[in-house]
């Protein structure tokens, strides 16, 4: 497998959906290449942050109907 495939096959590796001969393949690459092991250490790292960004809105502010409907407002004009 090529640096090439690897991250081609990266989103299909984390989520568990290439087929096992490609998936051996891909770790054997990433114990060869330190550069596509540090990228899917760092890919991980996004899918995890966009995760927790996310994960509970409960932390925002109440905003004033006035605010957001002036903020609506603005973008169409």
């Amino acid at each position: 497998m090529t640096c090439r495939e690897c991250a081609e096959f990266l989103m299909q590796y984390v989520s568990g959906e290439l087929p096992k001969e490609t998936s051996d393949a891909f770790s054997v690459h990433l114990s060869r290449c330190p550069n596509c092991d540090e990228y899917l250490r760092e890919y991980r790292d996004t899918i995890t942050a966009g995760r927790l960004a996310c994960k509970d809105e409960a932390g925002l502010p109440d905003l004033p109907d006035e605010l957001v409907r002036a903020i609506l407002a603005a973008r169409k004009g």
